[in-house]
């Protein structure tokens, strides 16, 4: 049985609030819809869905200030609907005209299909057009959450942002000027600046030769808090995930905190998905095109994979991640029901068969089961086989490799129990020794 994992918020509605509130709930659900494509409406990953619309919706209202004023030009008065409501109308539509795009599709154009969507004269204030250039960049992020984009100024650069669980700490990062970056192919511009993280082509391996072997010994996040010090960061990036600075003082590893997303998309077998045509429509010299959803399906696949390398198939790092890691990844005291299984559970049951997209393995290829995340998890490997224990609890506590492990701890073991039996030896000695000098 799944819950609701939301928190519940009061609300003292009248009749016509009430209609309203339905209807905000029945737009939600065609952009979630529109963005993961059609499920059952008992889904047992629909909690997990909610928690992406809320996060959504607060990103939303981050823009309403800059973006009121278009949105009342576009839909004409409409005293009726909410500005939530007709924000999540328009970003359908978008995510609608991006999904039949073609390669060459820039923002502009997107822009102009809004024009004549609309039967809107082309806009003569280069105010109002920079605004829904950013609002397009601003959809394509929400849709997919790629990337979390942020707003100051009409005619300021694209520009993200990376905020971090349970602080106020965030990092802008600036992309590009809006009006050079709206005349590129929206694929290679999201492609040019890391938001569509894929190997091209798919199964390309780097020189080198280096081993690509991972195995759960050594990735567990047992392994890699207890002797690489390595700390987990939250994030609400799709783009991020599994990035590691090992050069940092916090040695953080972001993940993504909301799988339901990725394994909705997986599961989907319907029309192509928002970011299954984006991973397509990437612009390389590879024909990776003609693969369909592939791109996006494994990178996605491996998204949902990583959580069982790192958690889930050993116990010390489940009971982690039940004692410290869930409430750090909870988004405003909810927290994704499929995240909870994947990296709390011995087992991933349910969820509409999302347990099946995983072929567990005691060691993996990089390169074959993780083809897109694997350079990530690699380097993540690399610096945990190059940590060192450096002291005594440290030695005792390395999994990395269990049959040193076994070897050093049945040495202690013996070791102790033999001396114990020869400080024993030595106190029979000493008390024969009295009992024959009594006598």
């Amino acid at each position: 049985m799944y819950y609701n994992t939301l928190p519940r918020i009061k609300l003292r509605t009248s009749r016509t609030d009430t209609i309203k509130l339905d209807s905000l709930t029945e737009t939600r659900e065609s952009f979630i819809n529109i963005c993961c494509g059609n499920r059952d409406k008992r889904c047992s990953l629909n909690n997990g869905l909610r928690i992406f619309a809320a996060v959504v919706e607060m990103q939303m209202l981050e823009y309403e200030s800059a973006t009121a004023d278009i949105l009342n030009i576009l839909w004409g008065p409409q005293p009726e609907t909410t500005y939530l409501e007709r924000q999540f109308r328009t970003c359908s539509k978008i995510v609608s005209l991006i999904r039949s795009s073609t390669t060459q599709t820039t923002i502009d154009d997107i822009v102009k299909q809004l024009y004549d969507f609309f039967k809107r004269p082309t806009f003569t204030d280069h105010t109002h057009e920079n605004v829904l250039r950013h609002l397009i960049f601003a959809v394509i992020g929400w849709s997919t959450m790629l990337y979390t984009p942020t707003f100051e100024l009409a005619g300021s650069d694209f520009s993200t942002t990376t905020k971090y669980q349970n602080t106020q700490e965030f990092k802008k990062h600036p992309v590009t000027h809006v009006t050079d970056s709206s005349r590129r192919p929206i694929g290679a511009l999201l492609r040019n600046y890391g938001f569509i993280p894929i190997i091209c082509p798919l199964g390309a391996k780097p020189s080198g030769g280096s081993p690509t072997l991972l195995s759960v010994p050594h990735m567990n996040f047992y392994s890699l808090s207890k002797i690489g010090d390595v700390t987990i960061a939250w994030v609400d990036d799709l783009s991020e995930h599994c990035k590691f600075d090992r050069y940092s003082r916090t040695k953080q590893l972001k993940l993504f905190r909301l799988p339901s997303l990725c394994a909705t998309i997986c599961l989907n077998k319907g029309d192509e998905t928002l970011i299954g045509g984006l991973f397509k429509n990437h612009s390389c010299q590879h024909k990776c095109q003609a693969r369909s959803e592939t791109e996006a399906k494994s990178y996605l696949n491996g998204v949902l994979l990583s959580y069982r390398l790192i958690f889930g198939q050993h116990a010390l790092s489940r009971r982690i991640f039940r004692d410290r890691e869930r409430e750090k990844a909870k988004w405003n005291r909810a927290i994704d029901p499929l995240l909870d299984a994947l990296c709390g559970q011995e087992y991933v049951n349910g969820f509409d068969g999302a347990g099946d997209l995983l072929r567990e393995r005691g060691v993996y290829d990089a390169h074959i089961n993780f083809p897109h995340l694997g350079e990530r998890l690699m380097d993540l490997a690399d610096y945990i086989k190059t940590q060192r224990p450096r002291n005594l609890l440290e030695v005792w506590n390395d999994q990395r490799d269990p049959e040193r492990l076994f070897t050093f701890k049945a040495v202690i073991i013996i070791g102790i129990f033999t001396i114990v039996l020869s400080v024993l030896q030595v106190f029979v000695g000493v008390a024969q020794i009295a009992v024959s000098l009594h006598k």
